[in-house]
C-alpha cells in the first residue's frame, strides 16, 4: 500500500467492523484491491473543489434546531428552496489546512461550536456523527457517542474537530446520558483530507465526503505518563518558557516531546524532574507525591510547589524570572 493511502484510511467505523477494517488495513499491500494508483493531490483536489461547489449550489438542508440533526435534499428544477452555500440561518465559512503540498479549503458549517472543552489534534473525542457521499449515501453512522482518538482518524477531522468544543451532561440512574451545549456541526471535505486513494467500506476512491457530527465530551491524553498533558508539549512557545524546540522536540532525538519520557535526554525521566516531593495526605494519612505543575506564575513560591500557581525551577532553583527554562527542560540539571 501507498505510506499515504494507508495514512488516509484511519477514520475507523465503530462495532466490530471497525476492527474487521483494522485487520484489512493493516494487512493490505501495494497491488491490495483496497487502493487504486494514486493521482497529482493537486489535480484531485481541483476536481473535488469543482464537486464540493457543485453540490453546495444545488442542494439544501433542513436542520432540526433542538437535536441539529440535518437532511440533505437536492434542489428540483425550479425548485425555490435556498441553497446550502446561500442560506443565512447557518452560515457556510471556510478555512485553509496545509497538507500535502496543497492549501485545502475546506467549508464546513458550526451550527453551535460548544461550552467545555477544545480538543487538539491528540486528545481522544466522543461523538455522535453521520458520514455521507456527495450522491447523499450513507456510509457511516453512530446515532449514540463513540471514542476515536484524533491522531488515529482521517486529517480533515484531526484539524477540524478542534475548532469546536465539548459540552455538558446530565445523568439519570437506568437512563442514558442527556447531553447540552455540545459543539455541533458539518464538514465537507475533499478527498484529501479523507481517504483519498482508498476503498474503505462502500465509499469509493477519490469521494469528498460530508459529515454531520456532535461533538459532547473529550479528554486531554498524556501519552507518556509524564504528568504534562500533550496538548501542552505541543504547544509552543508556552507562557513564561524561554525554549522553542524545533518541532517540539527538546532534545532533538527525533521524538516528540508529548511522546518522549525523557525530554531533554539527560537519561532522567520527566515525570521524576517534575516531582517537588512528598506530603502526608489529611485524608489518607499517607505520604503522597506532589509534581511541579507546568506553568509558573509571578509570584512563585519553592515553599509551596505543589500550588497550581506555582511553577517548575530551573537548575538555579529560579521560580519567579518569567523566562526560565524549567529544569526537566535542561540537561545540565537533573536534581
Amino acid at each position: 500500500m501507498h505510506p499515504k493511502s494507508f495514512e488516509k484510511m484511519q477514520l475507523k467505523l465503530s462495532g466490530l467492523f471497525a476492527l474487521v477494517l483494522a485487520v484489512l488495513t493493516v494487512s493490505c499491500t501495494r497491488e491490495s484491491s483496497n487502493t487504486v494508483q494514486i493521482r497529482d493531490y493537486a489535480e484531485q483536489y481541483a476536481a473535488d473543489r469543482l464537486a464540493i461547489d457543485e453540490f453546495l449550489d444545488t442542494h439544501y438542508m433542513v436542520v432540526d434546531p433542538t437535536s441539529y440533526d440535518v437532511d440533505f435534499y437536492k434542489i428540483p428544477d425550479g425548485g425555490t428552496q435556498v441553497s446550502i452555500k446561500d442560506q443565512t440561518e447557518y452560515p457556510l465559512k471556510d478555512t485553509l489546512i496545509n497538507e500535502d503540498g496543497i492549501t485545502y479549503k475546506v467549508d464546513f458549517i458550526k451550527f453551535r461550536e460548544g461550552t467545555q472543552k477544545r480538543p487538539t489534534q491528540v486528545d481522544s473525542v466522543h461523538v455522535a456523527y453521520k458520514g455521507l457521499t456527495l450522491d447523499l449515501s450513507t456510509f457511516d453512522q453512530a446515532e449514540s457517542p463513540v471514542w476515536f482518538l484524533l491522531e488515529s482518524v482521517i486529517s480533515g477531522w484531526s484539524h477540524m474537530l478542534p475548532n469546536f468544543k465539548s459540552g455538558t451532561y446530565t445523568s439519570t440512574p437506568g437512563q442514558p446520558l442527556n447531553f447540552q451545549n455540545y459543539g455541533a456541526g458539518i464538514l465537507f471535505l475533499p478527498s484529501g483530507l479523507g481517504y483519498y486513494n482508498g476503498i474503505t467500506g462502500t465509499i469509493g476512491s477519490y469521494q469528498p465526503l460530508i459529515f454531520s457530527f456532535k461533538l459532547v465530551e473529550m479528554q486531554y491524553r498524556d501519552h507518556d505518563r509524564d504528568g504534562i498533558l500533550s496538548k501542552d508539549e505541543r504547544a509552543f512557545p508556552i507562557t513564561n518558557w524561554s525554549n522553542n524546540p524545533t518541532d517540539y522536540d527538546t532534545d532533538s532525538d527525533g521524538i516528540p516531546n508529548y511522546r518522549d519520557i525523557d525530554d531533554d535526554n539527560d537519561y532522567y525521566y520527566t515525570k521524576n524532574e517534575r516531582l517537588a516531593g512528598t506530603f502526608v495526605s489529611p485524608v489518607s494519612g499517607a505520604n503522597v507525591n506532589y509534581y511541579y505543575p507546568l506553568f509558573g506564575a509571578a509570584t512563585d513560591d519553592p515553599a509551596t510547589p505543589w500550588d497550581e500557581s506555582k511553577g517548575i525551577p530551573d537548575c538555579n532553583g529560579d521560580y519567579t524570572t518569567p523566562t526560565r527554562t524549567p529544569r526537566h527542560l535542561n540537561k545540565n540539571c537533573h536534581e
